[in-house]
């Protein structure tokens, strides 16, 4: 991958990679607000939790990627790893009596993200981040606020996320600039991590179906493994490069509104999908319906995938696009498959998205 002769390529640190550990966590305790849903409006709830999540540790990849990496960012973002432990750990009650200590956490955090910009920030990027604190402060107050809302806790969350659209509608992050190769890489690792649940999704829903390892067993596990590493596949396969090209290509403003859009935005419906999926095979290798999580998770990580190749100015869509439609198809039609049945098709559907997106790019070729 090639950078314009004004940008160093930089690689992710060590500390980074060490500080997107606790985001495993993150995801667990999400997946199991997931699994736990009774209705669509749980399924609310959980993404209103991980908005604001997901919004403040995007944060800090902006952090690192505008901020040389010294001893002190060490420990920024070792204090940073402190607070949204505390965070995932409020996360079971966080609409309930875990609300205060999930708030406060996000402040701590917020706060943190705020002064090592500030002093430590580069050029721009120390005054940038003026314009996006209004709206990261507001969003801790209203979380902090959910605290005393009762059973309208839920309604300060969603006024929180829509704290995050209002500054992207501000083009807050026009001041921004980002070291795309970083930039790219950074979240790369951070769809690992999200994948990484669920080969652990695997494990222990095989585990807790008290296995007598014979075939029926053997084959859901397999196929669950298939199903995640079609899931990497689609993403690793030369999309984060030709993502990261377009980005080290782009205009600096461009850039930065590249970076928000296909990065927060779209990686959120990726990062959500996964969740939707990890949750479906844990239920289905328990014994329990999980078809429509699954395929419900396979729409919204291919829907998320077409909106990350649009902002990137990357083809084709229209692939994806269609295999989201598929997915809900079998999602409404396989409710009362088998374990392997569903993960088979689902499997199958990744797999045929890839191979017909390759097909047809060999032509082109």
């Amino acid at each position: 991958m090639s950078a314009p002769v004004h940008e160093k390529p930089v690689g992710v640190s060590s500390i980074e990679l060490f500080f997107d550990l606790v985001f495993v966590f993150v995801i667990t305790q999400v997946t199991q607000l997931v699994e736990h849903a009774h209705g669509a409006m749980d399924f609310l709830r959980a993404l209103l939790v991980l908005v604001p999540i997901w919004w403040m540790y995007a944060g800090y990849a902006w952090l690192t990627n505008n901020v040389r990496v010294t001893w002190q960012m060490r420990l920024v973002l070792i204090a940073a790893m402190a607070g949204f432990l505390v965070m995932a750990l409020a996360i079971p009650e966080v609409l309930g009596a875990g609300a205060l200590t999930f708030g406060l956490s996000y402040l701590f955090v917020v706060v943190l993200h705020l002064g090592a910009f500030a002093l430590k920030g580069q050029g721009a990027a120390a005054k940038a981040i003026f314009g996006v604190a209004p709206f990261n402060l507001g969003a801790s107050a209203l979380l902090i606020g959910a605290a005393s809302a009762g059973r309208w806790a839920w309604s300060y969350f969603l006024a929180a996320s829509a704290m995050f659209i209002l500054a992207t509608v501000l083009r807050r992050e026009r001041r921004f600039t980002l070291n795309a190769a970083h930039f790219a890489e950074r979240h790369g690792g951070i769809i690992l991590i999200a994948l990484g649940e669920s080969v652990i999704a695997i494990a222990m829903g095989a585990s807790a179906s008290n296995p007598s390892f014979k075939g029926e067993w053997l084959v859901g596990v397999v196929l669950s493994l298939v199903l995640v590493a079609s899931l990497w596949w689609s993403y690793f396969d030369r999309e984060d490069r030709r993502a990261a090209d377009k980005l080290v290509a782009a205009e600096p403003e461009q850039r930065s509104h590249m970076g928000l859009l296909g990065y927060w935005y779209a990686h959120l419906a990726l990062i959500a999908g996964i969740i939707l999926i990890t949750a479906g095979i844990r239920q289905l290798l328990e014994g329990h319906p999980g078809m429509e999580l699954l395929a419900g998770g396979m729409a919204l990580f291919m829907l998320g995938d077409v909106f990350f190749r649009w902002v990137m100015g990357m083809r084709p869509i229209a692939v994806r696009s269609f295999g989201a439609a598929v997915a809900l198809v079998l999602g409404f039609l396989g409710t009362r498959w088998g374990a392997q049945a569903a993960l088979a098709a689902i499997a199958a559907l990744a797999i045929a998205v890839i191979a017909v997106e390759r097909r047809l790019e060999s032509r082109k070729g």
